[in-house]
């Protein structure tokens, strides 16, 4: 990108500052010019915006995201085009993602646990009934506000029952460890996956820690497929 592209996409989103990066996109915290609030704005990188398959990605967690709307999962505002860049305009949430808060403090108590675990469920279940599969359920998408509530984001590799299955390089998409081992195996996903990756997210904030590590994703993926979860 360019400076004049950084500082303003549709002549309407001014660029504030870098907030975060992910494996084909920027995000940024930008001013919505016409009605005056903070947005979080997500650019895909523009290589890739060359790249079929990955536009495909980018333009699905768009259209997945915006046909959602629930307290528990991230807005979206608009979506489009302007100058070759690719963009999806987002609610800007102010807070930590919860692997931030668990690495910061560790096991939670199981009060706080559940209530968390009861927003995040909410927002699935939704998510289910609108036909959509998020597959990449993991604190590392999951935002935390100061007052306590969820927001989850990043419908990247969701997927409409249905759709044709996405994967990146022939890899099966989604995080280790929170890989459910259909998933693992690259078997059609269904709404399991997502109730098996929220397992192990309620395991982490009961434990401080993911039930199976491992030196690579496929080794601690194997464990998901072989190895019976820890009590």
């Amino acid at each position: 990108m360019t400076d004049k592209t950084l500082h303003t996409i549709a002549s309407r989103y001014t660029i504030l500052n870098l907030i975060g990066q992910g494996g084909m996109a920027d995000v940024y915290l930008a001013h919505d010019e016409i009605l005056n609030r903070e947005v979080a704005i997500k650019v895909l990188r523009p290589k890739l915006s060359e790249d079929p398959m990955t536009l495909v990605r980018f333009t699905r967690e768009a259209s997945a995201a915006s046909r959602l709307s629930h307290p528990n999962v991230v807005d979206i505002y608009d979506v489009g085009e302007s100058d070759g860049l690719h963009y999806i305009v987002m609610e800007y949430i102010r807070g930590q993602t919860l692997k931030q808060l668990i690495v910061r403090r560790g096991a939670l108590d199981y009060r706080e646990a559940l209530s968390m675990m009861k927003q995040l469920i909410s927002a699935v279940v939704s998510a289910h009934h609108h036909q959509i599969i998020h597959r990449d359920i993991k604190p590392q998408n999951i935002l935390v506000k100061s007052d306590g509530t969820l927001k989850i984001t990043d419908f990247g590799i969701a997927i409409a029952n249905g759709s044709v299955s996405l994967t990146h390089n022939n890899a099966v998409m989604g995080s280790a460890h929170y890989l459910s081992p259909e998933s693992a195996q690259g078997m059609m996903p269904d709404e399991k996956v997502d109730i098996y990756s929220m397992g192990i997210v309620f395991y982490e904030l009961l434990t401080g820690q993911v039930p199976f590590r491992g030196n690579n994703p496929a080794e601690i993926a194997l464990k998901h497929m072989t190895e019976p979860l820890p009590s």
